[in-house]
């Protein structure tokens, strides 16, 4: 007598082809997306015993660097007077508060320079950070 051999039907779904496709779109976004790496600004900046944080997210920040260079969110502006006014007609810009990281080494009149084209520009809120002293 002859015995049939009997098949297993396997039940479910094959989850290799989909594995492959999602390692495949990981590998492809790695590879394509670009890292942009902004350039940091050597500020050095004024100690003071009431600095306090501020928030990051909604702030406009105007650096100023020691050799005088000015920055808006670190990109290096030539004419900051027509920049800021641009920057302030955008909508719902000028209700930004915008903060000044000057260099301590910076002359004032450059600082009172910029905090003049912040005003004439049509910001209202403004502040100048600092760096908190240590107390030894």
């Amino acid at each position: 007598m002859k015995f049939r051999r009997r098949f297993n039907i396997k039940s479910g779904i094959d989850l290799t082809p989909m594995i492959d496709i999602v390692f495949n779109l990981l590998v492809f976004f790695m590879v394509g997306s670009t890292i942009i790496d902004t350039p940091q600004i050597q500020i050095s900046l004024p100690k003071s015993t009431s600095a306090v944080g501020a928030e990051k997210n909604e702030t406009i920040v105007i650096s100023i660097s020691k050799e005088g260079q000015k920055y808006i969110n670190g990109y290096l502006v030539e004419d900051i007077d027509a920049d800021l006014k641009k920057l302030a007609n955008t909508e719902g810009e000028s209700e930004k508060p915008v903060e000044i990281r000057s260099d301590e080494d910076v002359k004032t009149q450059i600082l009172i320079s910029v905090i003049d084209s912040v005003k004439n520009a049509g910001f209202t809120k403004l502040s100048i950070a600092t760096e908190s002293k240590q107390n030894n």
